[in-house]
């Protein structure tokens, strides 16, 4: 993920640990030159001498200038890996959309920006640096401390070994631990915004105090295992903190003794050897006990690492070169010069969200159409300029999913690669102005806006506005859903882009509000490229093509493309599944039909 992102850990990894090291071993230099000083007072009852006291300046100086510098890139490099970590998310949520959106509460989503990236640039910068840092500084001083007293460097070098080890099992408890706590926040969450979200609901039902006996039990669970990590956490510093003190009690204790004359193991050792070396095995044991510390970075890091390695992986939108061209001559059937074809689509194949580049059959080999990770599969889909395409199937059979393969924002080996307008069932709102809802971050006249409006029946609506365009959409101005339906109708009408795809957009609406509003997307969808997945009835002479999606008993159950002349509307097979937990493969079957001329129009209550 480095190398893919271009977040340079490499460099600023290397820069810290550098600059780190250098401040420490200037502080071990000075406290050899303050054992000196130690010494000349002591033993020698002199003054100490002026070079003695300018190295021991110069060296906390260095160390204190190189500490902050390691401050200030270690800030800068998280910045910075931040951003682009932020940017890339960013970058994956305009392209997936839809269809990632949707897989997750949007608490789970904020804990994904607000923790997870934090968790994984700590772990980068902060724990990895002090994970080598642990290992380069000790090394050098038991190096040091080996040339000083052999005696005290296989003691240091047998009792250092425990801290690590420790601090290790302990580590993989509380990495478990902080999987199942986050796993627990983040449906504690969403349980709260789903029911805060259906307030109104559990008013009308008076379901309050069984949901707040939920809550209950769910933030109980929830400070159950709050309360295991956090033991987990005392019991690691406990650890770190006893092994510590004892290689430093009982290093103390031999240059005690050693000093007073009652052992005599190595060789001697000075007052200022004993100094500087009771003052520096503090010094390593402190970088040890720093890695412990930051120890739960690694575990977040991983609790995290599941749930972002999906959204950073790349994946192909268009899988191979036939997939680029919306046409291939040798395959695709010949079509009056009249009609643009827009997309055609042999042997498509939708992936998972998550899944990587495919194999893709070449030639005579049709193995990949066994593809486990294919979810959906059509032998031969065709989308002329103009078209108007009604998809049908059961809930759950993969409608949903086939349009987000069309709109790219699933792995798929076909798409359109003209821009496409979405009209989903659940508009968004935004808490801004009425006219930051329709512009989304476009320019539009004030004039452009008020034709969209008046053209999806919402001219009476903002004429009763206090503050027309400008004013604040919050709890007021309230939207019914086939308002908040028309609102997005205005915003596809501004964008003039020519092909919609429109994914059951009246399924929550009363009948009444269902017809007038499918009439009002039927008129001004005329001159548009129209593919429409509905449950509700249609009439069936608005559309030229259908296609039926259904769950498939065999993997390569394969897709007829036929043509027929017939007043009769939709071929209907069912699903079953959802399709985020498809297993096998949904196929897609596609009919042409061609309404006479002179047949009237089809009520919405017929199909």
């Amino acid at each position: 993920m480095d190398k893919a992102q271009s977040l340079g850990l490499r460099t600023s990894l290397m820069a810290l640990v550098v600059v780190k090291c250098l401040s420490l071993f200037s502080l071990i230099i000075g406290f050899y030159y303050f054992s000196y000083i130690a010494h000349d007072w002591v033993v020698n009852q002199t003054p100490a001498t002026a070079s003695d006291v300018t190295g021991l300046a110069v060296c906390l100086g260095m160390s204190w200038l190189l500490q902050g510098a390691f401050n200030a890139l270690s800030s800068s490099a998280r910045m910075q890996v931040l951003n682009k970590l932020e940017q890339h998310l960013q970058h994956v949520f305009i392209e997936r959309q839809h269809a990632l959106i949707r897989q997750h509460s949007v608490y789970y989503w904020q804990t994904v920006w607000l923790q997870h990236l934090q968790a994984f640039a700590d772990w980068a910068l902060e724990y990895r640096v002090q994970q080598m840092i642990a290992v380069v500084v000790p090394l050098f001083a038991l190096a040091v401390i080996f040339y000083v007293n052999p005696v005290i460097g296989i003691g240091l070098l047998l009792t250092l070994p425990v801290v690590p080890l420790f601090m290790i099992i302990v580590g993989k408890g509380a990495a478990a631990l902080h999987r199942k706590h986050f796993i627990a926040l983040e449906r504690l969450g969403s349980l709260f915004t789903d029911r805060l979200a259906a307030l109104p609901m559990l008013a009308n039902y008076q379901a309050h105090q069984k949901q707040t006996a939920l809550l209950k039990d769910a933030s109980e669970n929830l400070n159950a295992r709050t309360m295991k990590v956090v033991s987990v956490a005392f019991l690691s510093n406990s650890v770190l903190d006893f092994f510590a003190t004892l290689a430093v009690a009982l290093t103390a204790v031999f240059i005690g003794f050693s000093l007073l004359g009652e052992l005599s193991i190595g060789p001697e050792i000075t007052l200022q050897q004993g100094l500087w070396i009771l003052l520096t095995v503090p010094l390593l044991l402190s970088e040890m006990k720093k890695l412990g510390q930051v120890y739960h970075q690694k575990a977040q890091a991983e609790a995290a690492k599941a749930e972002l390695a999906p959204l950073f992986s790349r994946f192909t939108q268009n899988l191979d070169g036939s997939a680029m061209n919306p046409v291939n001559a040798d395959t695709t059937p010949h079509y009056s010069s009249e009609y643009e074809v827009l997309l055609t689509a042999n042997n498509l194949k939708v992936f998972d969200i998550n899944a990587q580049q495919p194999r893709l059959p070449s030639g005579k080999d049709k193995s990949a159409v066994d593809d486990p990770s294919a979810l959906l599969h059509a032998e031969s889909l065709v989308v002329l300029k103009g078209d108007k395409i009604l998809i049908s199937g059961r809930s759950g059979s993969g409608k949903t999913l086939l349009l987000e393969a069309l709109g790219g924002q699933r792995p798929s080996t076909h798409t359109f690669r003209e821009p496409v307008i979405w009209i989903t069932q659940h508009p968004v709102i935004t808490p801004g102005t009425v006219r930051e809802n329709l512009c989304l971050n476009d320019t539009y006249t004030d004039d452009a806006l008020v034709k969209a409006l008046e053209a999806v029946e919402l001219g009476a609506w903002l004429s009763l506005l206090p503050l027309g365009l400008d004013t604040v959409m919050t709890d007021y101005p309230l939207l019914s859903g086939g308002e908040a339906q028309r609102l997005s109708l205005a915003r596809a009408l501004l964008r003039k882009d020519d092909i919609w795809l429109l994914d059951e957009p009246t399924a929550h609406l009363p009948d009444s509000q269902h017809a007038r509003l499918a009439q009002l997307i039927e008129r001004l969808g005329r001159d548009k490229t129209l593919i429409w997945a509905s449950h509700k009835a249609l009439p069936a002479n608005w559309f030229n093509r259908f296609w039926t999606v259904s769950r498939s008993t065999n993997v390569q159950d394969a897709i007829s493309n036929s043509n027929f002349n017939s007043k009769a509307g939709l071929k209907s097979k069912i699903g079953a599944l959802q399709d985020e937990h498809l297993q096998g493969c949904s196929s897609v079957t596609a009919t042409s039909f061609k309404a006479n001329a002179n047949q009237k129009e089809c009520g919405l209550d017929e199909k």
